[in-house]
């Protein structure tokens, strides 16, 4: 079951796709920024600070006050004996009072503070792709991939931590590189569609084939992503064991074998999506 913030964040990119206009990038950056895991601690830090220092400043007031109060009886003796001494008591423990909460909510912050400082940040997400219009083919199979490299993101940042870096490097570079590939080919299937409504209707039929083998193409190669994000869950679980290793380096080998196949196939150019090429094939 999705949570709340899940919700949230969907509606919010729901809403953005509908947004038109120069503004569109940077509200997506900023969306983008307000999702970041790093963003994010560095925003836990800075509040943290501030609390910090706020919550000093204040049980410095008091104290100053309550010890003001206690020292200068004289300043109460013009309301009488007995009045003025109640007020003097009341005050300065009401003060002390004050003081002593707010340093302890200082102390508190303050240790937050601390264990947010000793958390190591996590690396920068990069800008969000843009997605494929709405109803093409590509469109699924790019928001798959979006989420795949999130849960990847974050499984080798649990791996990073626990001490397989090295692992995690070679696994994010094969993976950066496969997420490329990938793109590459669902660029083409965009093309390729918006070449179908201009294109005579004997050559209709060819360009949906075509559309229709791009796509089976990068379900492919979403299949091979999937098990490395499986892989990296797998290693995460399995986090210590001789096996951890393993595991990541045959699922990082197979998306290797997987991304120079896409290039083998498709050339350094990727697949051929030139309406005109493709109209004198026909």
């Amino acid at each position: 079951m999705k949570s709340r913030k899940q919700e949230l964040a969907q509606l919010g990119e729901a809403a953005l796709e509908q947004m038109r206009g120069p503004l569109l990038s940077e509200v997506r950056r900023r969306f983008a920024s307000w999702r970041d895991p790093r963003a994010r601690l560095l925003r836990q830090r800075k509040r943290a600070k501030r609390a910090a220092a706020g919550s000093a400043a204040s049980a410095g007031v008091f104290g100053a006050g309550a010890a003001a109060s206690a020292s200068l009886p004289e300043m109460w003796g013009a309301l009488g004996a007995e009045v003025g001494s109640f007020l003097q008591y009341t005050s300065t423990v009401g003060l002390g009072g004050l003081a002593v909460i707010s340093g302890l909510g200082a102390v508190k912050v303050g240790l937050k503070y601390r264990r947010l400082m000793r958390t190591p940040l996590p690396e920068p997400q990069p800008e969000p792709a843009a997605l494929p219009p709405q109803g093409s083919a590509a469109r699924v199979p790019m928001q798959r991939l979006r989420d795949a490299e999130q849960s990847l993101r974050h499984s080798l940042t649990q791996l990073t931590s626990a001490g397989a870096g090295s692992a995690a490097a070679d696994a994010r570079a094969t993976a950066d590189i496969a997420a490329a590939e990938l793109r590459r080919v669902a660029e083409r299937i965009v093309a390729v569609e918006a070449a179908i409504p201009h294109a005579p209707e004997a050559q209709k039929p060819a360009l949906q084939a075509d559309v229709q083998r791009l796509r089976e193409e990068l379900d492919e190669g979403l299949d091979g992503y999937g098990g490395l994000v499986a892989a990296a869950g797998r290693a995460v679980a399995a986090s210590g064991a001789p096996e951890q290793k393993y595991l990541m380096q045959d699922a990082t080998d197979r998306l290797a074998g997987l991304a120079a196949g896409l290039r083998e196939i498709f050339g350094p150019d990727g697949p051929d999506a030139d309406p005109q090429r493709r109209s004198g094939q026909v």
